[in-house]
């Protein structure tokens, strides 16, 4: 895809957010109604209001282009670029009113993100990635920071009750080997990582709408983030990331994770 057009796609990606969070911030004050999905996570009205919003803006204005969502499923997920749609990321810390939810809006084309955008409604902080461009925070470029080792690194991870069996071991040895360690920051705390806030972030039970908005915000930023094997981050990647502001530090926590 052309500079020019991704650049078009990043100002429209930025509209699609424009959109989506004052439908967010009047909810945010209550009103909503939840129930439980299949899996047993909550689903909000606001979460669907959201998304149809964005999908009929989409498709109006690209109807060729693909829409994968949350709640409404897939439209033509595999033919050229695709818009991925996480209405609210982070339902639970909306339900009690924890402001760190957000919007995740990625475009990827051939399974790749090319265009993230992490927007908070609740503070106002938009967060926007593109190929080719620095990512920004509310227009102003931001950068991630370097870290001496890991002995002085602040880990962010969603919810330690996400962990099982198969990767509690891993990362209560990923929390051994850093200074400290902060929960329920949700995509705020990857888009902190990408301004230079924190140094590592970690999660498991993601699915590709929980991260691909972040790949280009991090990257664009100067960051490093993969799957656990170190892969990059796909429509086809697993439900585990590792993300880095130093890419030194990403390096050691991979070795980590690793090992036996």
């Amino acid at each position: 895809m052309e500079q020019a057009l991704v650049d078009e796609l990043a100002e429209f990606a930025g509209r699609l957010a424009d959109e989506s969070g004052p439908i967010i911030r009047k909810a945010h004050q209550g009103g909503f109604s939840t129930e439980a999905k299949a899996d047993g996570s909550p689903v909000t009205n606001v979460d669907r209001a959201v998304e149809d919003r964005l999908r009929t803006i989409i498709a109006t204005s690209y109807p060729d282009h693909g829409i994968v969502g949350e709640e409404r499923g897939d439209k033509a997920a595999n033919d050229g670029p695709v818009w991925v749609i996480d209405p609210i990321d982070g339902t639970l810390p909306f339900l009690a009113g924890i402001p760190v939810f957000g919007t995740l809006i990625a475009l990827v084309e051939d399974g790749m993100p090319l265009i993230g955008v992490i927007d908070m409604p609740a503070t106002a902080e938009r967060w926007l990635g593109c190929r080719g461009r620095p990512t920004t925070r509310n227009g102003a470029a931001v950068r991630v920071r370097a870290c001496s080792g890991l002995a002085d690194a602040l880990l962010s991870t969603s919810n330690p009750d996400f962990y099982g069996a198969d990767d509690g071991d891993a990362f209560a040895r990923l929390k051994a080997a850093v200074c400290w360690t902060v929960y329920g920051g949700s995509c705020l705390a990857y888009a902190q990582l990408a301004s230079g806030r924190t140094d590592l972030g970690i999660d498991v039970a993601l699915d590709p709408l929980d991260y691909l908005a972040l790949v280009p915000v991090i990257e664009g930023a100067g960051g490093v983030v993969s799957d656990w094997q170190g892969a990059p981050l796909t429509m086809a990647s697993g439900n585990r990331i590792l993300a880095a502001g130093d890419a030194r530090r990403h390096a050691e926590a991979m070795a980590i994770l690793a090992a036996n």
